[in-house]
């Protein structure tokens, strides 16, 4: 795991491409950030908790994802990561377009 002086910030969904709906944390970062918010621990976390999960997905909401979802892996079943998800943006394009005013 990572320590040290450096505090790690929680990434925002402008760090990453408007097209990436979706960006990923590693569960070791999960564990970064918890500890970092929890400093008076006795031990620092070590395994991802049912606190943890929602400790990332409430940081992750107050960061400005649209929202947060746990990743398995597949061959054990323990948590990978998080998965954050970014709102999507629309464009509105209209079925009829406004004719050129005439010339008077």
């Amino acid at each position: 795991m990572v320590t040290g002086a450096k505090k790690l910030k929680f990434p925002k969904p402008g760090v990453t491409k408007e097209k990436e709906i979706v960006t990923m944390i590693s569960a070791e970062r999960m564990l970064i950030h918890y500890n970092q918010a929890h400093p008076n621990l006795a031990s620092p976390a070590k395994r991802i908790t049912q606190k943890i999960i929602d400790h990332t997905g409430n940081i992750a909401i107050a960061a400005g994802w649209a929202g947060a979802a746990v990743a398995k892996d597949a061959i054990t079943g323990h948590t990978s990561g998080m998965m954050l998800l970014r709102e999507r943006k629309t464009t509105i394009t209209p079925d009829v377009v406004a004719p050129k005013a005439l010339p008077r």
